[in-house]
């Protein structure tokens, strides 16, 4: 099985990437069976606010995409406490770590 790992820089509110970003993980999670963790890093945190965007990471969620954000990001734009529920807030090396798994696949938007 392949692990897919997708990192969102843009946000939801000025560009299509991120429901791109989210179809081609929902897909890889429903028809091919890989494992799809999204990482969000830069602008790409504001995706995981409790907003309109944020209730579909909750659904992608809850469909077993695992989601993540780089701490820094969610601190300099005062996201703490403001994202929906299940965001693995973590610090940038973590991203390093799951690019080096065996069979991960990186594509970065």
């Amino acid at each position: 099985m392949t692990n897919l790992l997708l990192i969102l820089s843009k946000d939801p509110y000025t560009t299509e990437i991120p429901n791109l970003v989210l179809d081609i993980g929902l897909n890889a999670k429903a028809r091919k069976g890989n494992n799809v963790s999204l990482y969000l890093v830069e602008d790409g945190v504001t995706a995981a606010r409790k907003s309109e965007f944020g209730n579909k990471l909750l659904d992608a969620k809850k469909k077993g995409i695992k989601i993540l954000a780089d701490d820094k990001a969610v601190q300099s734009r005062g996201l703490d406490g403001n994202l929906i529920a299940g965001v693995e807030v973590k610090e940038i090396g973590t991203l390093l770590d799951h690019i080096v798994e065996d069979n991960t696949r990186v594509a970065w938007f």
